[in-house]
């Protein structure tokens, strides 16, 4: 079985920007903004594991974990960059109303981008 590789979130979250569109439209923005925060998170956290043997956490708490470990490394722009991720993927997915969710997307795929590629 391949390893799933977590920058497949981040092409679905672009391809759904870019190609899909239905009745459905701020479902579809809110998911974009949840994969491409999932796809710059996991990529760091596997990053933390692989590279670096750092056993992260496998609860709630890796998400905060991950963002400090690379804080300590000096990476405070990947810290960052999580951070205001995660912000916006929790507004999406629990706020009812988010009124500047078509600038959230873009500024999610932007972010998540960022991550991976520094990676």
């Amino acid at each position: 079985m391949n390893d799933f590789n977590w920058n497949e979130f981040y092409r679905l979250a672009k391809y759904l920007n870019t190609e899909y569109s239905f009745d459905c439209q701020e479902a579809v923005q809110r998911t974009i903004v949840s994969r491409a925060y999932y796809a710059a998170f996991c990529t760091a956290k596997e990053m933390l594991e692989n590279k670096y043997k750092i056993t992260v956490p496998q609860d709630a708490t890796s998400h905060v974990y991950v963002r400090i470990e690379y804080k300590k490394q000096g990476r405070d722009e990947i810290n960052s960059l999580l951070r205001d991720l995660k912000r916006h993927r929790n507004r999406c997915d629990y706020d009812k109303n988010v009124d500047d969710l078509h600038v959230l997307v873009n500024v999610a795929l932007q972010k998540s981008e960022e991550v991976i590629t520094s990676l």
